[in-house]
């Protein structure tokens, strides 16, 4: 917490200095960064100059309440994925702050591939270790920086859980945290009474196994190395059109943040 609350005087301190830039540099080569705007927004650039350079976007409402890291774009063909977190990144907060990398995988995005240059990211965050990429390692600096006390992932997927073979479509995954759990199943709920129509049973939002670190995937590494709430959240395109699968999955990720303290302003979560 102490750690927070200095990047949180650091980040207002750029801000009044409104035509300054305050430079930062972690992880050796993993990270350039530079932060600008007022005294409620900010952003910086992961791997500036490269081919990889995406933005870290930074909204604080109240520096001293939790913290939430939301992260688009680890498969660059899920576009409804980073579309939600680029919005979740632009809405106001109530409450909290919130730290977003909606595009975390520039060059698979670019080309509409899964995977990127390096193969899977979301297969480069083993627990108990160093990131396996550059690009994986700059994404886990950001996790260091800012401490989150919540991470979500926002993903997309081909099909239904257990109507598909092979698919994780409408599941949130929590990590093995009670309140992670609870709250997945909370979300869940809220999900299929007010978000999902009553006519399409099969699109209702599930709430998967425990996520322990067993796997090299981001939010694995969040449950493994952190012992913190996080989930994995998994939309269908099954039957669904792009905006539709932006809002489920934006309505997932506000209702999962709120419950963690970090609310957006007015409307419905």
């Amino acid at each position: 917490m102490q750690r927070r609350r200095f990047l949180a005087r650091a980040g207002g301190a750029a801000a009044l200095g409104a035509t300054g830039l305050l430079a930062a540099s972690q992880s050796g080569d993993d990270v350039s960064a530079a932060a600008e705007g007022d005294d409620e927004t900010s952003s910086y650039t992961l791997l500036s100059e490269t081919r990889y350079a995406t933005k870290v976007f930074v909204r604080r409402a109240d520096p001293a309440s939790p913290t939430a890291l939301v992260v688009g774009g680890m498969h660059g063909d899920e576009e409804s994925g980073y579309r939600a977190a680029g919005d979740v990144a632009q809405r106001p907060l109530r409450s909290g702050t919130l730290v977003a990398i909606p595009r975390a995988n520039r060059v698979a995005i670019r080309n509409d591939r899964r995977e990127g240059a390096h193969g899977d990211l979301n297969r480069a965050f083993p627990t108990g270790e160093r990131p396996t990429t550059k690009l994986a390692r700059a994404i886990w600096s950001v996790v260091e920086r800012h401490d989150p006390d919540v991470v979500l992932d926002l993903h997309s997927s081909v099909g239904i859980y257990r109507l598909h073979a092979n698919s994780v479509g409408q599941v949130l995954w929590p990590t093995d945290d009670g309140k992670a759990a609870t709250y997945a199943d909370r979300t869940a709920a809220h999900l299929n009474d007010a978000v999902v129509p009553w006519s399409m049973p099969y699109h209702d939002y599930r709430v998967g196994g425990r996520l322990t670190g067993g796997s090299p995937m981001l939010v694995h590494k969040v449950a493994g190395d952190l012992d913190r709430p996080g989930y994995i959240v998994e939309t269908t395109d099954f039957l669904l059109d792009e905006g539709t699968q932006v809002r489920w999955t934006k309505r997932a990720a506000a209702d999962l943040l709120a419950r963690h303290g970090v609310e957006p302003a007015g409307g419905k979560r």
